[in-house]
């Protein structure tokens, strides 16, 4: 036995339980986290809790912004809004013209959330709600807004994406006067909105 493969050994066999210590303080600190990215809702008695929403429409040609004669900005920020009434949804409707026909809202029970991205000059657009959270009288939208990679090649195409989804009224508690707030993916603050509910 060669004298230094023991030394070898016990290098190897050092760098093996470094490794398993460092494995398990990372996974120890995800589950403290609750596997969370920051800013999320968390655990505790304070915490948000998720809103279930289910998708009215969605698309990437709409002639919202167009109609107004507002002219194409690609960095410009969507349009985020809550409609609570028939006549502010056919406003909405009246300036879109969705691609397809949106089913019946029975406000009394429901609401809607809309994220219009607004008129953009070539593909690769698109905009989800991804989550919607509520903590007490503050309601997180959380969006994902997708954009074509600077320098690709893009079909050039009018697009306006949007995405509808609708809430039922009493999945929010409490009620009242409530702030939505809407975030992007990397947690910046596109919009803001205080609804009565």
């Amino acid at each position: 036995m060669c004298p230094r493969s023991g030394g070898r050994r016990n290098a190897v066999m050092w760098f093996l339980v470094m490794a398993l210590l460092a494995a398990t303080f990372l996974v120890a600190g995800c589950a403290e986290n609750g596997g969370n990215r920051e800013g999320s809702p968390g655990d505790g008695p304070d915490a948000a809790r998720e809103v279930a929403v289910k998708t009215l429409a969605q698309g990437i040609h709409s002639e919202y912004g167009r109609l107004e004669g507002v002219p194409a900005a690609e960095n410009a920020l969507p349009e985020c809004l809550v409609i609570t009434d028939a006549d502010e949804l056919q406003r909405l409707i009246s300036l879109s013209l969705f691609q397809e026909p949106l089913g019946e809202v029975d406000f009394s029970h429901s609401l809607v959330i809309a994220v219009m991205l607004g008129p953009r000059d070539t593909g690769g657009y698109a905009v989800s709600i991804t989550h919607v959270y509520q903590g007490g009288p503050e309601v997180r939208v959380e969006l994902e807004l997708v954009e074509p990679e600077p320098g690709s090649m893009n079909a050039q195409v009018l697009t306006s994406p949007y995405h509808l989804v609708t809430a039922d009224r009493d999945s929010f508690q409490p009620g009242g006067s409530l702030l939505f707030t809407f975030l992007d993916q990397n947690d910046n603050i596109v919009s803001e909105q205080r609804v009565e509910i």
